[in-house]
């Protein structure tokens, strides 16, 4: 793993800025969604950090373009296996692989919904929680954290339009009203 003094580091530093955006553009062609491309850059950084060997790889532009191609492939290949077991589930009418992957595809929406109120800015989401798993109204908030009942509106909005923002691609708008507001 890398430390921040060494010159590895700087050497990780130059490659992300040099390579990230065009990495992610050649990502989006594969994935069609910008937030898969991201994922899947910063994925491949990680390993770099984790792996720092390969930042002494000698054609590394080839190595980064190659790697992320890779992982879109092996996330494109997941997601058809995923819709084939899908479709097939429908079509058997397999009421325990319906229930199987009803409770797969919950799993993973509450996986998301959850890392999404993590990426909440800490006040904003202590509001959140607040109000929305412990049933407090804004007032309540408001009076319990010594803030204004606007302010605690303010966070309640910003945590919402980010939530809502994030998880656009996960879930219809109407699921996601249901699932963030009141």
């Amino acid at each position: 793993m890398l430390t921040v003094q060494s010159d590895e580091y700087q050497r990780f530093e130059i490659l992300f800025k040099r390579f990230y955006n065009g990495l992610v553009v050649y990502a989006r062609h594969f994935t069609g969604v910008p937030e898969i491309a991201e994922d899947l850059v910063h994925d491949l950084f990680i390993h770099i950090w984790e792996d720092n060997r390969i930042l002494k790889t000698e054609n590394i532009k080839s190595y980064l373009f190659t790697s992320i191609r890779h992982r879109c492939l092996n996330y494109l290949s997941h997601l058809k296996i995923r819709n084939e077991y899908q479709e097939k589930i429908m079509q058997k009418g397999d009421v325990i692989g319906m229930l199987t992957w009803e409770y797969y595809i919950e799993e993973e929406l509450r996986q998301h919904i959850v890392t999404a109120i993590d990426h909440l800015p800490p006040q904003a989401r202590k509001i959140f929680i607040m109000n929305r798993f412990d049933h407090k109204t804004a007032t309540e908030i408001a009076k319990e954290l010594g803030l204004s009942s606007r302010t605690v509106e303010k966070h309640l909005e910003l945590a919402i339009k980010s939530l809502k923002k994030e998880l656009a691609e996960y879930l219809p708008t109407i699921i996601l009203f249901h699932f963030l507001c009141p």
